[in-house]
């Protein structure tokens, strides 16, 4: 009998921990289980489908519906290799198959019906495509960023010197100072430019999100306080350690918070939010530290979206377009993941996970 009770127990753990929604109905075509992953791609609670029409989840005229009764009838998988299913956030295109699903005595007992989203499959191949191209910017970017460093501290140099010599001009210091200034400057450029280009593997260990931010709140504190700018923190004490280099992380957040403070021009509240999720499949069903920053901005257009994380994109006037870059590659270094949505009424929310120490 335990041994049954255990058996039961990884069975259900199994069904549980599917990345792929698992739809099984009996042979009237209701819905008797629908697992996690089924929930969140069909947008419906398991307790709610329980005992619906499978047509009421899907659409009477799904495909999917044949795809399930041809399996049924014949006692076969079948598959269907594009497909959609409506939730309450639009269509999401699917892979399916079904198969009969039987007693130990052969007896069909209805169908099961298995769904992969494929949005998450085409965000994995964009990524490898994204991380060829931003190779190969790299590699050049490197090699620009190590040419022009050493003139520009030869150019900085001069001007000091300029600067020492007692039959110097006082009224030429003010332009000497300028020639520093903006050599400074573009050195600043040079190293976020190597630091996008020749990035440090992460040295992992177990940090606090929330420890994290409130580190970068006391810095920013007199910026923010400057810009008109208030926070509103939404943090939830529970959030387990995340595996990560604090310092890259670090980098990260202060990037986010800065970006969302210069995005609200007359001040306004930004907003931070963590949280705990499970099995996320966002994050190859990792279970992970939701992070959120919410500004209270104009907001992004739809094109510029598409193109944030692009190096030297920006939609700022004096932006170098690495922050974000930089960003996107640290999070993804780190096995997690970033995105940009519009905040609710206006402004932006950037969501980041970060894996769990733990998992």
């Amino acid at each position: 009998m335990e041994r049954l009770t255990s058996a039961q127990v990884n069975y259900e753990d199994l069904l549980e921990s599917l990345q792929d929604g698992l739809v099984v109905v009996d042979r009237d075509l209701r819905v008797t289980f629908l697992n996690p992953a089924g929930e969140e791609l069909l947008g419906v609670s398991a307790a709610t489908a329980h005992g619906k029409p499978l047509a009421s989840l899907l659409g009477t005229t799904s495909p999917l519906i044949a795809l399930v009764d041809r399996a049924m009838e014949t006692g076969r998988a079948h598959a269907e290799h594009e497909a959609s299913v409506q939730n309450p956030q639009g269509k999401v295109s699917v892979s399916a198959m079904a198969s009969l699903l039987s007693d130990h005595s052969g007896e069909a007992r209805g169908g099961v019906l298995l769904l992969r989203d494929l949005t998450r499959i085409r965000e994995l191949e964009e990524q490898v495509r994204r991380a060829e191209r931003l190779t190969a910017v790299g590699t050049l970017v490197a090699g620009i960023a190590h040419e022009v460093r050493n003139p520009l501290m030869g150019v900085r140099g001069a001007a000091q010197l300029l600067m020492a010599e007692s039959t110097f001009p006082p009224a030429l210091k003010e332009y000497c100072d300028v020639v520093i200034r903006e050599v400074d400057r573009l050195n600043g450029l040079v190293e976020g430019m190597l630091a996008f280009a020749q990035p440090s593997p992460p040295r992992v260990v177990e940090c606090n999100a929330n420890q994290i931010l409130e580190e970068i709140l006391a810095l920013e504190e007199a910026v923010l306080r400057r810009r008109g700018v208030t926070v509103g923190r939404i943090y939830d004490p529970q959030v387990p350690p995340v595996a990560a280099d604090p310092d890259q992380i670090r980098q990260v957040f202060l990037n986010l918070i800065r970006n969302g403070a210069e995005a609200m021009e007359g001040g306004g509240e930004l907003t931070l939010e963590t949280a705990y999720e499970r099995r996320s499949p966002r994050c190859f069903g990792l279970s992970v530290a939701v992070v959120k920053v919410i500004d209270q901005g104009a907001g992004l257009s739809p094109e510029a979206r598409q193109h944030l994380f692009d190096p030297f994109f920006t939609t700022k006037p004096k932006g170098t377009g690495l922050g974000l870059a930089i960003c996107h590659r640290i999070v993804g270094d780190h096995r997690g993941h970033i995105e940009i949505g519009d905040a609710e009424g206006k402004g932006c929310t950037v969501t980041v996970l970060l894996p769990l120490a733990k998992q």
